[in-house]
């Protein structure tokens, strides 16, 4: 059933929080293992371009039932990590969203067209590992989205990470989404910049493994957001995880709950997140197809 909502809610629907920088959906996980595992990316060898030397290649593809209750975005996305020899790496990353339809409505009150509005996000990082341990990578993205016939909204944003990885031992920081501000007439917004740091450890258990994460956000806007998550890998056959993420003041995105699964097979992976216990993003699915090589 279409909705009627006032353009000039601006991209906060995308999100359905508090958060007033500008294109927050550039801050959802669109990776469902590291997603079920509260989204700690900073530590994510598909996510951050300079843990890609240490690991190897992947690519994944995933579909997002993103907020039903309230946005209902339909979100498509394409992620790739490929090691390019001993000592570099290279991301990719793609996104489509679709919102749900709505019927425009002007300042007296009068019923317009319908609209479905739309994001785009498309993007590529390079990794480079100085050391047996140490490594550095970037990775800059375009976002847009357009909310009615008269507004769009476009950015440039990047992130700078330092990474450390020793034996079950990985460690990034940085900082994520730097960019120029939106300007909206006569306003301005920010993108959702923050300083962010991660770390991830993993333990052998007799032939499974036990992993534990985190991640942590302080936005330039105000307002902190924490990530932490566990998987439990089975003869890296099957996965199960999950997770918790904690955002408070301006952070893009809110406080949930993270349930997850995975299965892996000659190199393919399936895996599904499940969001839950928050009112605006609540029973969030995310299926992911990918193979690793």
């Amino acid at each position: 059933m279409k909705k009627i909502f006032v353009v000039g809610i601006l991209s906060l629907l995308w999100t359905a929080v508090n958060a007033q920088d500008a294109l927050p959906f550039l801050r959802i996980d669109r990776d469902p293992a590291t997603a079920a595992m509260g989204g700690i990316q900073a530590v994510s060898d598909l996510q951050n371009p300079g843990l890609v030397p240490f690991s190897g290649s992947n690519l994944v593809f995933s579909y997002q039932n993103w907020a039903p209750k309230s946005v209902h975005s339909t979100n498509l996305n394409l992620l790739g990590a490929f090691k390019v020899g001993d000592k570099m790496g290279i991301t990719l990353t793609g996104a489509f969203q679709n919102g749900s339809p709505y019927t425009t409505v002007d300042a007296s009150g009068n019923a317009g067209s319908s609209f479905t509005p739309t994001a785009l996000l498309a993007g590529a990082g390079f990794g480079f590992r100085f050391t047996e341990t140490l490594s550095a990578g970037a990775t800059v993205r375009f976002a847009s989205e357009k909310l009615s016939d008269k507004d769009s909204y476009s950015a440039i944003a990047a992130d700078i990470l330092v990474s450390f990885k020793k034996d079950g031992l990985k460690a990034a920081a940085g900082v994520a989404n730097l960019g120029t501000p939106v300007k909206s007439g006569k306003n301005s917004y920010s993108l959702p910049m923050s300083v962010k740091a991660g770390v991830g450890y993993g333990v052998d258990l007799s032939g499974n493994k036990l992993y534990f994460g985190a991640d942590l956000d302080y936005f330039f806007s105000g307002g902190f957001g924490a990530a932490a998550g566990t998987e439990f890998a089975f003869k890296d056959m099957v996965f199960v995880r999950a997770g918790a993420h904690i955002g408070t003041g301006r952070s893009p995105l809110p406080t949930y709950l993270s349930l997850g699964a995975g299965a892996k097979f000659s190199g393919f992976h399936f895996d599904l997140c499940f969001l839950t216990l928050n009112e605006a993003i609540g029973n969030t699915l995310a299926i992911g197809l990918g193979y690793a090589f």
